[in-house]
């Protein structure tokens, strides 16, 4: 396998594509499209016709080695070209528009991270619904709250406020009648929106569930989907952690729960 450090962002998974076609072939290379328009001699030439050569590239070591012996005194590009020139067959697969090839300065620019922390805690008593991360949880305690009492998604909220530089839940959505039992799904949602309007987007949740009660351990992956898709993020990218406090102070006693939210947000360019 020979590879060049200018490409870093290669997947695993196209090392073990090239692996397995190694197996019937030497000489295999990863190619992709070219989205340009191509002028060769003032001439356009039809771009379905062209492939574009990445690395890493698998060859037989025996056959690489011998043909780079043999031109040790002529200047290489791409090490598949000597199979090429000594007409040997070379097996090309779909590369990756991902690993792109830093060449220039400005390729380097990456997508900047921001990182919030979010928190939020409610009391809890009987005849309150319980809703957490925006799913309705069976339980005989329920979230107070101006709102529906959504913990989990305040505390989110306010990790984002907080990565992006825009205040808190509590200046954007006050305590008035305006917000008076919503949702606080819709609240994330008009969130969301405005991590959009300035070039923003989730990229990484960590969520902490302090709850003595009800267990939680069915709900999570509910919670973790419902999340995803109003934040527009893998729900890979979500990991989610319910605690209890071991029947200590408030939450041990089911009058509390209390969440706790890391996000990362990056510019969606």
């Amino acid at each position: 396998m020979i590879h060049d450090a200018a490409r870093p962002n290669f997947s695993i998974n196209l090392l073990k594509r090239l692996i397995r076609e190694l197996r019937k072939n030497d000489c295999v290379v990863p190619t992709v499209n070219s989205a340009d328009s191509t002028i060769y001699k003032k001439k356009y030439i039809d771009r379905n016709y062209l492939k574009l050569a990445q690395t890493p590239q698998g060859f037989n070591l025996n056959k690489i080695c011998k043909f780079h012996k043999i031109n040790k005194n002529n200047l290489i590009t791409d090490d598949a070209s000597l199979f090429c020139n000594n007409q040997e067959k070379i097996k090309f697969i779909k590369g990756e528009e991902k690993n792109k090839k830093i060449t220039y300065l400005e390729d380097l620019i990456l997508k900047e991270k921001f990182i919030g922390i979010g928190y939020d805690i409610h009391q809890m008593r009987p005849g309150y619904n319980l809703y957490i991360g925006g799913i309705k949880i069976p339980s005989k305690f329920g979230s107070v709250g101006h709102s529906d009492g959504d913990s989990l998604i305040h505390a989110l909220i306010d990790s984002f406020l907080g990565a992006a530089k825009l205040g808190d839940i509590g200046t954007l959505f006050p305590n008035t009648k305006k917000y008076k039992n919503i949702r606080s799904t819709k609240l994330l949602h008009d969130v969301v929106k405005k991590l959009k309007n300035i070039n923003l987007k989730v990229s990484s949740i960590d969520l902490n569930i302090i709850l003595q009660s009800p267990n939680l351990k069915k709900y999570k992956e509910k919670i973790k989907k419902n999340i995803s898709l109003i934040c527009k993020i893998n729900k890979n990218k979500i990991n989610i952690k319910a605690k209890t406090t071991d029947k200590i102070g408030i939450i041990g006693k089911s009058k509390a729960l209390a969440c706790e939210v890391i996000s990362t947000l990056e510019n969606d360019i």
